[in-house]
């Protein structure tokens, strides 16, 4: 979905107003959902102004008292992360979010942001729209035995797998040739195998 701005939400407000166009029309022009063109038009029509759509969620409760202070003590008696607290404080029937603990750790000093765990990943894992445009390959071991996996990327279908006592080129190569001759060749591999 597009993020909209102001010229684009008016355009969308426009054109449902004119009626000239579906809203799925509209709505497929400017990459957004039938149902999110409904509601900016309502949101218009019900405030009289152009707005950004609201941010989704409710305001979070302002931290009391009582509540800091037992997040406190517990973090005095367990210097753990807030997920960590939140399981300790449920043990004790103490229902606060973890979210909520981090919120008044960060006020305190007691913990700081992470900007790599924060930013949002441009990539997206499986991407491709089309099967066997891309096939994922990887070993890894359960169970003191080495199994190897083709993947493909769009349907997420296993198109190969084998089960060995070592991983090396050769097992790689004869389970690569078994997927190909079953699904065909992929346009490409994503590996950090070795193959021939």
């Amino acid at each position: 979905m597009r993020k909209l701005n102001q010229q684009k939400i008016r355009w969308i407000i426009k054109q449902i107003d004119k009626g000239e166009q579906s809203t799925y029309r509209i709505a497929k022009t400017q990459d957004i959902t039938p149902r999110w063109a409904r509601e900016l038009h309502y949101q218009f029509h019900a405030l009289y102004q152009y707005p950004y759509p609201k941010k989704a969620g409710r305001k979070p409760k302002p931290v009391t008292d009582t509540e800091k202070q037992i997040i406190l003590d517990i973090r005095k008696q367990h210097p753990l992360a807030a997920v960590t607290l939140e399981k300790i404080l449920a043990e004790q029937n103490i229902n606060i979010g973890h979210n909520r603990i981090h919120r008044i750790l960060k006020e305190e000093g007691l913990v700081k942001d992470e900007p790599h765990k924060q930013r949002r990943r441009t990539w997206v894992r499986y991407e491709r729209k089309y099967s066997n445009s891309l096939w994922h390959a990887d070993w890894f071991e359960q169970t003191h035995e080495q199994i190897i996996l083709f993947e493909d990327d769009a349907s997420r279908f296993i198109t190969g797998f084998g089960v060995f006592s070592n991983a090396n080129t050769e097992n790689s190569n004869q389970v690569l040739q078994q997927a190909i001759t079953s699904y065909g060749r992929p346009k490409q591999m994503m590996t950090e195998l070795c193959l021939r």
